[in-house]
């Protein structure tokens, strides 16, 4: 069952229509080089001699990498750019022949135009990415890889959540906004000029080079924990707290530094190479019951409860205690796939009877926190109904104090209740998530008899209580 948000009202703060969202960013200062750029096309061999003199430190990276040392790293992709044809003219790329004993040339990836180069930052797609690891990028790209949603619906629905009202364009630049790192970030039309998609934050959007940074693209990197933490920490999406406050996340932290990295993740668990998962070992890992253990670069493939965001999304009866609990087990149900998936993983050290009852318990922690929320929002219900509240949420007006309350509590305290009992971390669980989520609800009751007592004494039909 799908859950789909119609109309608009108080209680489901985290849609709205994408346009009236867009906020372009306000115009940077002018900053000018004191060193002219080159301009047009350039020969492939300058690249290396022009930045090991102004950029020293990406040329070591890129010398130090895969890509950059001499010698065939990846036989597989070798043989695959070997079979391009030859280029018509000088400057129509192909990749069999921008490829020596291994080496790749810089103008593979960023063009051999630098008026372009200059003028895109440099940025470099995906799809370029896919190039030549082009099952990745089918898996990422167009198999789920970071978001459970196609890219078109999930930088729709980033946009309109309500945390972009009133912030400005510099703070939402320079931070971890919703859209930077998912599949389809670098790619048209969510990358560069159109202004639809430009406003959601990161003039810099990143993609493959989010877990595997430039110009080294280390996949031993990628495999640690740290790899995560840039977005999947502190409020909103602390799962990598919670992962390191887990006994998975302490081992990882006693033992880390003496696992061997270069290992491949799928032989990892089996051969003593790592003592727990990681990050990348549980949601990158695919298992049969009999037979061989795969990567994936399907991240979402074994995410129950996605984001966690079913309270703010249930609509009608479901929106009651009696229809919340019957809608959520009616998810629950049609998640089972994906929770047997993990298991297969947890199985690498955990009996399957253990790891389904770890998983069912975590279920009952996400209900009765989902139930909280549903309470609150119920109470925001009655004061639209009643016209305390607009019944409508317009991108002018700020979101009043019990608004941000109810917000906080559904997509923050919430989702670090669920993702706590998921990742393991008995703190989140309680402490950073359900006894605030309990503090919040009771703050909201208790502003909701304010609003009520002061419409009361004014003889008012509508109350406001606006947030700073």
């Amino acid at each position: 069952m799908k859950i789909k948000p119609v109309g608009w009202s108080v209680f489901q703060i985290a849609l709205l229509a994408g346009a009236c969202l867009v906020r372009l960013p306000a115009a940077a200062q002018e900053i000018v080089p004191e060193i002219k750029e080159p301009e047009g096309v350039q020969e492939a061999q300058d690249c290396i001699k022009c930045h090991q003199k102004f950029s020293p430190g990406l040329v070591e990276a890129y010398l130090s990498s895969s890509m950059g040392r001499a010698g065939i790293q990846n036989p597989a992709i070798h043989e695959e750019v070997k079979k391009q044809r030859a280029p018509k003219e000088k400057t129509e790329k192909r990749k069999a022949f921008l490829v020596r004993n291994g080496q790749i040339a810089c103008v593979l990836c960023h063009g051999d135009n630098h008026t372009t180069i200059t003028e895109t930052r440099g940025r470099v797609s995906n799809a370029v990415c896919g190039g030549c690891h082009d099952a990745i990028d089918q898996e990422y790209e167009k198999g789920g890889g970071h978001s459970p949603d196609p890219p078109e619906e999930y930088f729709k629905r980033s946009l309109a959540a309500p945390e972009f009202f009133g912030i400005p364009s510099p703070v939402l630049h320079l931070s971890r906004d919703f859209v930077f790192s998912q599949q389809g970030a670098t790619a048209p039309p969510y990358f560069d000029p159109d202004p639809e998609f430009e406003g959601t934050g990161r003039i810099l959007r990143n993609g493959c080079i989010s877990c595997h940074t430039r110009h080294r693209f280390d996949a031993a990197e990628a495999r640690r924990s740290e790899s995560c933490q840039t977005c999947h920490s502190r409020a909103g999406n602390g799962v990598f707290d919670s992962y390191l406050q887990s006994k998975h996340g302490s081992i990882y932290r006693a033992e880390g530094s003496t696992w061997n990295w270069k290992v491949r993740m799928p032989e990892a668990l089996p051969k003593g190479e790592y003592t727990a998962p990681t990050c990348a070992t549980c949601h990158m890992l695919e298992a049969e019951r009999y037979g061989d253990v795969k990567l994936t670069h399907k991240m979402t493939a074994k995410s129950v409860w996605s984001r966690g965001l079913q309270p703010l999304l249930a609509e009608g009866d479901q929106a009651s205690e009696a229809g919340y609990k019957a809608l959520f087990q009616q998810l629950r149900q049609k998640a089972d796939p994906k929770r047997k998936a993990m298991i297969l993983v947890c199985r690498n050290c955990h009996s399957e009877k253990f790891a389904g009852d770890y998983l069912s318990a975590c279920d009952e922690v996400k209900l009765s926190a989902d139930l909280l929320v549903i309470r609150a929002r119920s109470i925001l219900d009655g004061l639209a109904r009643d016209k305390l509240l607009p019944a409508k949420k317009e991108p002018e007006r700020p979101l009043t104090t019990i608004e941000r309350a109810y917000l906080d509590m559904a997509r923050h305290e919430n989702v670090r209740t669920a993702m706590g009992a998921f990742h393991q971390s008995p703190g989140d669980v309680f402490w950073e998530g359900f006894a605030r989520l309990e503090k919040t609800l009771h703050h909201i009751q208790a502003l909701e008899g304010q609003m009520r007592e002061n419409a009361k004494k004014q003889g008012s039909v509508t109350v406001l209580s606006q947030s700073p």
